[in-house]
């Protein structure tokens, strides 16, 4: 299966692209995402966490930059993983390039995936919608992480405070949220709202229910 996603980001291209190739740096950006070792100058081993309705299910595997070219802001990177008990592997080839746009940066992903067990009774349609959300999530948080933490606003000395207690101070513009927590991609609520969009379609209603029925039979006999 192959997809094609794009993200953009309020910050420069060097900056997203130092970050983007600091595997160790990035990982939080993915909800469930943990680099568990470097391995090598480029490459690590790597798990993520995916959660299935009331089960959940651990990817563990190995990610490597095969290429990269800093001239042109492109980069290679082939990643191989395997379900913690043995219920499928998901294999990937991802080609990401970045470009500079209105001050910010776009990337494009261009995916090629191969995946076996139970994620591939979603199909690929399916798969596709959940990804470009995935993408987007990645694409916040990167944003909120280059940002960085508020700057503190500045405390006043206790006498300028009380000749000034009768004026209110302006209010602190919130800063940019945290990445989530690593609790895994709620990977059935993002498929339960894919669903309900592609369903207004009658051309997908039959295949999207399909894929839907294959899931939860699957949960049905895993409980």
């Amino acid at each position: 299966m192959e997809f094609d996603n794009k993200f953009t980001v309020a910050a420069p291209i060097e900056e997203v692209w130092s970050a983007i190739l600091d595997l160790e740096r990035v990982a939080p950006c993915v909800p469930g995402a943990q680099v568990l070792e470097q391995t090598g100058e480029n490459a690590y081993k790597v798990a993520i966490k995916v959660k299935l309705g009331p089960m959940s299910m651990t990817y563990r595997g190995d990610v490597e930059i095969v290429d990269r070219d800093d001239a042109e802001h492109r980069a290679q990177m082939n990643a191989k993983a395997t379900e913690a008990r043995g219920q499928g592997t998901a294999n990937a080839g991802v080609e990401m390039r970045l470009a500079e746009e209105n001050g910010g940066t776009t990337g494009t992903i261009h995916s090629d995936v191969a995946i076996s067990g139970k994620a591939a009774a979603m199909g690929q349609g399916v798969i596709a919608d959940v990804s470009g959300r995935l993408v987007d999530t990645f694409a916040q948080n990167l944003a909120a992480m280059l940002a960085g933490p508020p700057p503190e606003a500045p405390v006043e000395p206790p006498a300028a405070a009380a000749a000034d207690a009768t004026v209110a101070p302006p209010p602190t513009a919130p800063g940019p949220a945290p990445p989530p927590a690593a609790d895994g991609l709620p990977i059935l609520s993002i498929v339960a709202k894919v669903l309900a969009q592609r369903l207004r379609d009658p051309r997908v209603a039959v295949p999207a229910l399909a894929a839907l029925v294959l899931v939860l039979r699957a949960l049905r006999r895993r409980g």
